[in-house]
């Protein structure tokens, strides 16, 4: 899809082209070059548009439905297996799409396994107790855990105004959460909240530091249709016995009383694999810069949506501001690593090197083009 930019006929050392130059010349290749610019022109945003689309309603409709039943981590479960069902019919069309972890790859799998599943969970748990729009604000600050935790893992510094602006994300979340307790909340509940989404995105930014170099390591045996279904199966080895030991696998699969109840669950739970499928079509199309991107789009959407759908929290001065500066640092940040202005310009790249110098504990030698992956949260 908008992968293939040209006819195979048009390609210079096709044998084809050599015996009938003239044919490869005539309209006809021309019109359907003309078809793929056209392909490439609109599969970009429409991508992107899907992805934002399923993201934000995703988000919204697990909100609503922590607000009916609050279990959160059962639902974290059934999201994973929903999921890894969802993934059979690819395997039954394509099996060139199933693959295996093999077992020197199973302690770094694991690893990105137990990262996942307390991500996934403590997230949730995270948008059960705080409004929206606060949670949002603190899954901002994702690029801030990544930038540091790289640093000390990887032994490899950022360029300073990376720091700069990873610091500035961290104020955003400060400013909106600094507003009263809303009143459906209590004090202790919206610091268990905050500590939950914390210690989500904590576990968020390991997993992108380590996920990369594992699906590496897992590739050739194992694309990333088939490492996802493991993946998904893999965490339900945490999550059920959680949700069934607090209680919310019983309290999650009673509550529904009709059809369109559980519709709606499975429909929901659904989603979380339809915004993998959306990730992948972005990243076919364009780069995995626009995905950062689009993940700053919908986080703005649900800030504000959020507040819109369920008037939660109370609009005030923090709120605003807060959310506010977490947006534009968020943007400043996607702009210097969209941009890459930081390693063209002379002077950015000599205060870096400069930087680099300065602190002696980073590591000498640096693979090139090796940047920091920050993904959607």
């Amino acid at each position: 899809m908008g992968g293939c930019t040209s006819s195979p006929l048009a390609n210079e050392g096709s044998p084809l082209v050599a015996e009938k130059k003239d044919v490869a010349d005539a309209s006809p290749p021309e019109k359907v070059n003309d078809v793929h610019s056209f392909l490439r022109v609109f599969a970009v945003p429409c991508a992107l548009a899907f992805y934002v689309a399923v993201a934000v309603t995703k988000t919204m409709l697990t909100k609503v439905l922590f607000d009916q039943n609050s279990a959160p981590v059962a639902f974290s479960a059934t999201s994973c297996w929903v999921t890894a069902l969802s993934l059979v019919p690819v395997f039954l069309l394509d099996r060139r799409k199933w693959g295996y972890i093999r077992r020197e790859n199973m302690p770094g799998f694991a690893l990105v396994t137990a990262l996942v599943t307390l991500d996934l969970a403590f997230t949730n748990i995270a948008i059960n107790i705080l409004a929206l729009a606060l949670q949002q604000t603190l899954l901002a600050l994702n690029p801030t855990f990544t930038v540091v935790i790289e640093s000390i893992v990887k032994r490899r510094l950022s360029h300073p105004v990376i720091y700069l602006a990873v610091f500035l994300i961290c104020v955003g979340p400060i400013i909106t959460n600094a507003g009263p307790a809303e009143e459906h909340n209590t004090s202790s509940d919206k610091t268990a909240g905050i500590v939950a989404q914390l210690a989500g995105v904590l576990c968020s930014a390991c997993k992108y530091v380590f996920l990369h170099s594992i699906m590496g390591e897992c590739k050739k045996d194992c694309g990333s249709f088939a490492f996802l279904f493991w993946l998904d199966l893999a965490t339900l080895i945490i999550l059920v016995p959680w949700a069934f030991i607090n209680g919310d696998m019983v309290a999650l699969y009673s509550s529904p009383s009709s059809a369109l109840d559980w519709f709606n669950l499975m429909f929901t739970a659904l989603l979380g694999g339809v915004r993998f499928f959306s990730q992948i079509i972005v990243l076919r199309v364009t780069t995995a810069t626009n995905l950062s991107c689009a993940n700053l789009a919908f986080q703005a959407i649900n800030i504000y949506l959020s507040i819109a759908l369920f008037h939660k929290p109370t609009i005030n001065g923090f709120i605003i501001g807060g959310t506010l500066f977490t947006i534009a640092s968020s943007g400043f940040y996607t702009y210097l690593k969209m941009s890459k202005v930081l390693t063209k310009r002379p002077e950015c790249i000599k205060f870096g090197k400069q930087f680099e110098a300065a602190v002696t504990c980073n590591r000498s030698q640096q693979q090139p083009g090796d940047e920091t992956l920050v993904a959607a949260p």
